[in-house]
């Protein structure tokens, strides 16, 4: 399974378990329909690479026991940017949403991966910082949040023996 699927499940998970349990995930600028209120929408993720933090170095791992390594290129690390879309009948329950999703951000600023491990969380635009038509009678507001760096390998890796002994001849003249 790929890194990035793993990541979106995991922060899919995390949304319905301290948000809203109902919340689904949308690609990014696909049409939806709202059906039941309260709605959370998850749109995307949407890519960006972290250039700056692009390596052209190789990960080696040893297995002394075994005498054998594995190598590959350092991953490239991707940016995964979701709007997320409340929709409600009334102010009330907005305000209520928007309040949840602030304290959300707060005690959660990584996302955890299992084994893996954890990658940063961060709100890069409030709840009500994104304008969006709404052509209903019903309230929305919507905001963004980003997973940081995650790792997307290029599925090369090299496999080999480490060297057990050396033995060198030197001749002097």
């Amino acid at each position: 399974m790929g890194t990035i699927r793993t990541v979106t499940e995991a922060f899919i998970r995390l949304v319905r378990r301290e948000i809203h349990e109902g919340a689904v995930l949308a690609l990014a600028d696909d049409v939806f329909e709202v059906k039941r209120t309260p709605s959370v929408l998850l749109q995307g993720p949407t890519l960006s690479e972290n250039g700056t933090r692009r390596s052209q170095t190789r990960f080696i791992e040893r297995d002394r026991a075994a005498l054998t390594f594995e190598s590959c290129r350092a991953p490239r690390l991707y940016h995964l940017d979701f709007d997320l879309v409340v929709t409600t009948d009334t102010e009330g329950e907005l305000l209520d949403l928007t309040e949840k999703v602030a304290r959300f951000y707060q005690t959660h600023p990584v996302l955890e991966i299992g084994a893996e491990g954890a990658l940063n969380l961060t709100e890069r635009l409030p709840l009500g910082g994104l304008k969006r038509v709404n052509l209903s009678n019903l309230r929305q507001a919507s905001g963004r949040a980003r997973i940081e760096d995650c790792p997307v390998y290029d599925g090369e890796v090299q496999r080999g023996k480490l060297v057990r002994d050396l033995v060198l001849d030197l001749e002097t003249h």
